[in-house]
C-alpha cells in the first residue's frame, strides 16, 4: 500500500520538478562537500588567496569616480532633456547665475528686517577674493533715468532725489500708461550717444530697490510709509524699470481694501555673470549641481558670497535667512555623498556584538570573537571587490550606492549564520567524523542554501542593471558584484577561519588568546541553553495552530491586505533631486521655505531656437506663441518677438512683413534690442555672430530663446501631461531649424514619466526569476505559488506603508522594492520547503517545519534589520528610504513567512515529497583521499554525540536555514 502511494506520488507532474531539483542540488552538494574538505585541509592557503583576490581587484579603485551631477544620475541619458541640455551647453551656453536669499519674519515689512536685508546687501558688496569681487562678477543692467537728461542715480543728493521720486510715485498711474520710450523720440544717433553714458548697475533685486538701498532714508522710514511705498511704488529706484514689488513677498496679509499690510517672507536676488573668456582658455570649474562651466574666479567668489550671507553674527533673533546659491547643490552633494559612513561604522560594531552572541557561547572556549570579526571582514572585502571591479570598468558611484555596505552587511550575516547553523545541526553520525569531513558536511548542507538566495538576489540586481536610469543601473551593478563577492568570501574565507577556530575550540584553547589552552575545562550549563529554539519548540509551534489563533491570523491578514491595497492605491509617483540633499543642509531648508511661501509660482521654461532664416520663420514663431498661450498648462510667455512686434507696430510697420529682407530685419532687430523695451533681451535671449553697437544693425543670429511659465501643477501626472503638451506644440510648429523646449523641472518630470514603468518591469522580471528559482528549489507548483502569494502580499503591505510614511515611487524606492523581492522570498521559501520534507498530518508537518526552520528565519530577518537600524537617524533621503522600506520588508516578510504561511499550509498545504522521512544514503565522496585528518572531538562534544537522540527530521541532506535545498535527500 505504501509503495503504491509512493508510485502515485511519483507519477504526479511535480515529480518532474522534483527530479530536476534533486539533480541540480546533488551536483551542488557534492561540489560544496569537496570544496569544504579542501578548505578545511588547507585553510591558510585559502585565507591568503582571498586576501590576494581582494588586493588585486582593489586596484580598480584607482579609477573610482564619484558622480554628483543630478542630470547624470536621475535622468535617462537618451532623454529629450539631456539632448536639449547638451545642445544648449554647446550652442547657447548660459551666461548668468542666480543666487537667492529668503527672509522669514513675523512681518518682513518691518524696518528691522529691511535693515537686516541692507546689512546682507552690504556684506555681499564687501565679499572679495584675491581674484574677484561683487562688482567684477556681477551681471549689470543699465540704470535708466526718467528723463534722458536727469542726474546720475548715485549722486550725492540721492536720498533727497529718492524721497521726491517716491512722493510722485505714491500717486499711482493708470495701469495702461507706460513710460517714455526715448528711442522713439530722438534720432538714433543722438539716442545711442546718450545711451553710452548711462550708468551700469549690478543686478540685485529686492524690495530694497523701492528706497534705492539708501541706509539713511530707510532708517528714517515710518511703518506707514513702508506700507504706502510697497503698495504704490511701481519703479525701481536703482534701474528705473517698472517693477511689481509685491511679487517679491510671500504669505501676504491684506486689509479690506486689498492693500498689502504685512508679509511673512521676502526674497533677495543676486545675479552673477560667467567670464566666458576665462572658460574658453580652460580656467573654469565644472559645477556639478548645475552642469555649468564656471570661471574659477567667479566660482571661488561664490564661496565667499555664501559665507557672507549665512553669517549670523549680527542677524536679529526675529529674522531667519535661507539661501540658495548656484553652486550650493554641487558643493553640498560633494561634501555629504560619503557623510553617512558613520552609521555603517556604528552598525558594524553593533552587528559584531550580535554575531558574537549568536555564533559563540558565554564561556572561555566556545566564544568566537575572532571568527565573528572574520565573518564581518568578508563584508569589507566584498565592498573593496565590488567598488574595485566596477570602478575599473568606469561605472560611476552615485549617492544611492551609499546603502550598499548595509545591504552586504545584512546578506553577509545571513550567509554566516546559515553555515554555522549547518554546523550546529549536524546529525549524531556526522558529528563523529573527522574535522575536515565535518566541515565538508556543513558546507554541503549550507552551500546550496546560500547559493540559491545569493543567486536570487544577484538575478534581481542583474535585471535592474538594464534600466535606463543611471543611478539605478549603477547601484544594481555594484550590488550584483558585491553579492557575488560576499557569497564567495563567506563560503571560502569564513569557512577557512571557521576550520581554524574549530581546531582551536576542540583543543580547549581560549576564544581570544588562541595560544592559551584551558586545562580541565567543561562548559557551564547556562551557556548551553538555546532560548530562541526553546521558544519555537515549546511555545510558538504549540499555540500557532490552535483554531482561535488560525482564525485571528487569517482575518488579520485579510484586513491588513485590504487596508494596504487602499494605501497602495494612494501611493504617489514623484521624484525630486532636491530630496537627495541632507535635510539639515541650508539648501534643503531654503527649498522647503520657498515652497511654503511662494507655492503659486509655476515652473519656468525656455524655448531654444537654433540658426534659421528668422525673417521667413517669424509667422511660424508667432503661431507657436499663440498656441502656447492657448495651452491649459502655460500661464505666461515672455517673448522678445511680442515686444518687437509691438515696438514696430507703434511706428506703423507691419510685423511680420512679407516683403522684408534679412538685412532689413537685422537692422530693425538691432534698433529694438537697444531700446528700453528690448534691451533686456539683447544679452539674455540672443547669441550673435559678433557683437554690434547701438548704431549698427544686428549681426547674424546664431541662437535665440524665449521664456515661458507653466501653471502650478497638482501632481506628477499633470506635470507629465504639461511637459508633453508643450513638446507636442513645439514639434508641430513647422519651424525649419532647431527648436526645443527646455526646463530644469523637466529633468524630474521625464524621470517620473518612465520610473513607474521601470519599477513594474523590473519587479515583474524579478518575480519571474524568483518563481523559477523556487520551483526548482521547492519542486512543487502549489507550494511555489503559495510562496509567491506571500511575496505579493508583503510587497502590497510595504507599498502601503510607504504611502503612510510619506514616501513616493522614485529612483531610491524603486531600487529598494526590487531588492525587497529577493529578501522577502527567503522567509516564505524556507518554511514552504521545510514543510515539504516533513511527514504526518498537515498540522504535524507545520509544527515540525516551524520548529526546524523558525529560529533561522527569525534570526536572518532580525540580523538584516539590525544592519541598517541606525539609518533611522540619518537625514539622507537615500538612507531614510532604505530604512523605512527594509523595516517594512522585515516586518511583513516575517509575518507572512512565519505566521500566515504556516496557517495556510496547515489548511491547504500540498502533500510531502515522496522521499520525505526516508533515511539519507551518504556517499563517501573519496573521503579517504580528501579528508585524511583523524577526528579530534573534545570530551564535551563526544558526550553530546553519545547522548543526542536522532530526530526524524535530521536526515535532510541539505540544511534548510536561509534558503532550502531540494527534498532529494529528505
Amino acid at each position: 500500500m505504501k509503495g503504491s502511494a509512493e508510485r502515485r506520488a511519483g507519477s504526479h507532474p511535480n515529480s518532474v520538478l522534483h527530479r530536476i531539483s534533486l539533480g541540480v542540488v546533488t551536483v551542488l552538494e557534492q561540489a560544496f562537500y569537496r570544496y569544504g574538505c579542501v578548505i578545511a585541509q588547507r585553510p591558510a592557503v585559502f585565507i591568503v588567496l582571498c586576501l590576494a583576490i581582494t588586493g588585486v581587484f582593489s586596484v580598480g579603485l584607482m579609477k573610482f569616480t564619484l558622480e554628483e551631477r543630478p542630470f547624470k544620475l536621475w535622468i535617462p541619458q537618451d532623454s529629450n532633456f539631456i539632448h536639449v541640455m547638451e545642445w544648449q551647453k554647446e550652442n547657447f551656453p548660459a551666461e548668468f547665475r542666480a543666487h537667492v536669499a529668503l527672509y522669514e519674519a513675523e512681518n518682513v515689512l518691518d524696518k528691522t528686517v529691511l535693515l537686516e536685508m541692507l546689512r546682507v546687501h552690504e556684506a555681499v558688496n564687501s565679499a572679495t577674493t584675491p581674484e574677484a569681487s561683487w562688482s567684477s562678477t556681477c551681471a549689470k543692467l543699465p540704470s535708466i533715468p526718467d528723463s534722458i537728461f536727469s542726474r546720475k542715480r548715485r549722486s550725492a543728493n540721492q536720498t533727497d532725489r529718492i524721497k521726491k521720486d517716491l512722493q510722485k510715485q505714491r500717486f499711482k498711474r493708470d495701469e495702461n500708461e507706460e513710460g517714455t520710450d526715448w528711442s522713439l523720440v530722438f534720432p538714433r544717433g543722438i539716442y545711442c550717444s546718450y545711451l553710452e553714458d548711462i550708468t551700469q548697475e549690478c543686478m540685485e533685486h529686492s524690495i530694497l530697490e523701492v528706497w534705492g538701498y539708501d541706509r539713511d532714508y530707510i532708517n528714517s522710514l515710518e511703518p506707514e510709509e513702508i506700507i504706502e511705498d510697497i503698495n504704490t511704488v511701481e519703479k525701481s529706484a536703482v534701474f528705473g524699470f517698472p517693477t511689481n514689488f509685491t511679487e517679491m513677498l510671500g504669505d501676504i496679509e491684506r486689509d479690506s481694501r486689498g492693500r498689502v499690510i504685512g508679509a511673512g517672507a521676502t526674497r533677495q536676488l543676486w545675479v552673477t555673470r560667467i567670464n566666458r573668456t576665462a572658460v574658453s582658455v580652460g580656467d573654469f570649474v565644472d559645477d556639478t549641481g548645475t552642469g555649468m562651466e564656471v570661471d574659477t574666479a567667479g566660482f571661488n567668489w561664490e564661496k565667499e558670497f555664501i559665507k557672507a550671507v549665512l553669517n549670523e553674527t549680527e542677524r536679529p533673533d526675529n529674522v531667519s535667512l535661507y539661501l540658495m546659491a548656484s553652486s550650493s547643490f554641487g558643493m553640498i552633494s560633494g561634501d555629504t555623498i560619503l557623510g553617512d559612513a558613520q552609521y555603517f561604522a556604528i552598525g558594524f560594531m553593533v552587528v559584531f556584538v550580535y554575531v558574537q552572541v549568536m555564533l559563540g557561547r558565554f564561556n572561555l572556549v566556545e566564544q568566537r570573537p575572532i571568527l565573528s570579526l572574520m565573518g564581518l571582514t568578508c563584508v569589507g572585502m566584498s565592498i573593496f571587490v565590488s567598488y574595485g571591479i566596477c570602478s575599473f570598468f568606469e561605472i560611476p558611484f552615485g549617492p544611492v550606492n551609499n546603502v550598499l555596505p548595509f545591504l552586504l552587511l545584512g546578506l553577509g550575516i545571513d550567509d554566516m549564520f546559515v553555515i554555522m547553523q549547518a554546523w550546529n545541526t549536524l546529525t549524531p553520525h556526522e558529528k563523529t567524523l573527522k574535522l575536515t569531513e565535518r566541515i565538508g558536511k556543513a558546507l554541503k548542507h549550507a552551500g546550496v542554501s546560500i547559493t540559491v538566495t545569493s543567486l536570487t538576489d544577484f538575478a534581481a540586481f542583474a535585471i535592474g542593471s538594464g534600466t535606463v536610469l543611471p543611478a539605478l543601473r549603477s547601484f544594481c551593478l555594484y550590488a550584483a558584484v558585491g553579492i557575488a563577492a560576499v557569497y564567495f568570501f563567506q563560503a571560502t574565507f569564513f569557512v577557512a577561519w571557521f576550520s581554524l577556530d574549530q581546531r582551536r575550540l576542540e583543543d580547549n584553547r581560549q576564544g581570544i588568546l588562541w595560544c592559551w589552552k584551558v586545562q580541565n575545562w567543561t562548559p557551564n550549563q547556562c551557556s548551553q541553553k538555546e532560548l530562541c529554539q526553546s521558544f519555537f519548540n515549546e511555545i510558538y509551534a504549540k499555540y500557532l495552530l490552535t483554531l482561535p489563533v488560525k482564525v485571528v491570523i487569517l482575518v488579520s491578514t485579510a484586513v491588513l491586505l485590504s487596508v494596504s491595497a487602499w494605501g497602495l492605491s494612494n501611493l504617489r509617483q514623484d521624484f525630486n533631486p532636491i530630496w537627495f540633499l541632507p535635510q539639515s543642509s541650508y539648501l534643503f531648508k531654503f527649498f522647503m521655505k520657498n515652497e511654503e511661501y511662494f507655492p503659486n509660482v509655476g515652473e519656468e521654461g525656455t524655448l531654444y531656437f537654433g540658426t534659421m532664416n528668422m525673417t521667413a520663420e517669424l509667422p511660424n514663431i508667432e503661431s507657436l506663441i499663440k498656441k502656447l498661450n492657448e495651452s491649459e498648462y502655460v500661464s505666461e510667455i515672455d517673448s522678445w518677438y511680442l515686444k518687437y512686434k509691438k515696438y514696430w507696430e507703434k511706428q506703423d510697420y507691419i510685423v511680420p512683413d512679407p516683403e522684408e529682407t534679412e538685412e532689413d530685419f537685422l537692422y530693425q532687430l538691432g534698433v529694438f534690442l537697444y531700446s528700453p523695451s528690448g534691451s533686456r533681451y539683447r544679452i539674455k535671449n540672443f547669441l550673435f555672430e559678433s557683437p554690434f553697437r547701438c548704431t549698427e544693425p544686428a549681426t547674424q543670429v546664431l541662437a535665440s530663446s524665449m521664456e515661458y511659465k507653466h501653471k502650478v501643477m497638482s501632481d506628477s501626472r499633470e506635470q507629465i501631461r504639461a511637459m508633453d503638451d508643450v513638446k507636442h506644440i513645439v514639434r508641430n510648429a513647422n519651424i525649419s531649424g532647431y527648436v526645443q523646449p527646455f526646463a530644469r523641472a523637466y529633468s524630474g518630470w521625464e524621470t517620473n514619466k518612465i520610473i513607474e514603468k521601470e519599477l513594474y518591469q523590473n519587479m515583474g522580471l524579478a518575480m519571474m526569476v524568483v518563481l523559477l528559482v523556487t520551483l526548482v528549489l521547492i519542486a512543487n507548483v502549489v507550494a511555489s505559488i503559495m510562496v509567491l502569494v506571500c511575496v505579493i502580499f508583503t510587497l502590497v503591505d510595504v507599498a502601503a506603508l510607504m504611502h503612510w510614511w510619506g514616501l513616493t515611487i522614485d529612483t531610491v524606492s524603486c531600487i529598494d522594492l526590487v531588492l525587497a523581492i529577493g529578501l522577502c522570498v527567503d522567509y516564505a521559501a524556507h518554511v514552504a520547503h521545510t514543510f515539504m520534507t516533513k511527514t504526518g498530518s498537515r498540522d504535524q508537518r507545520v509544527r515540525q517545519a516551524v520548529q526546524t526552520i523558525g529560529p533561522a528565519v527569525l534570526n536572518g530577518g532580525f540580523s538584516t534589520f539590525l544592519a541598517f537600524i541606525f539609518l533611522a537617524n540619518s537625514d539622507s533621503h537615500v538612507f531614510i528610504t532604505f530604512f523605512k522600506i527594509f523595516f517594512a520588508v522585515v516586518l511583513y516578510g516575517l509575518f507572512h513567512g512565519l505566521v500566515f504561511l504556516p496557517v495556510l499550509l496547515s489548511l491547504v498545504g500540498p502533500a510531502a515529497y515522496p522521499s520525505a522521512g526516508s533515511s539519507p544514503q551518504h556517499s563517501p565522496y573519496e573521503v579517504q583521499e580528501l579528508c585524511s585528518q583523524p577526528p579530534q572531538l573534545p570530551n564535551h562534544i563526544h558526550q553530546e554525540v553519545l547522548e543526542e537522540k536522532p530526530l526524524e527530521d535530521q536526515g535532510n541532506s541539505s540544511l534548510d536555514a536561509r534558503a532550502p535545498s531540494s527534498g532529494g535527500e529528505s
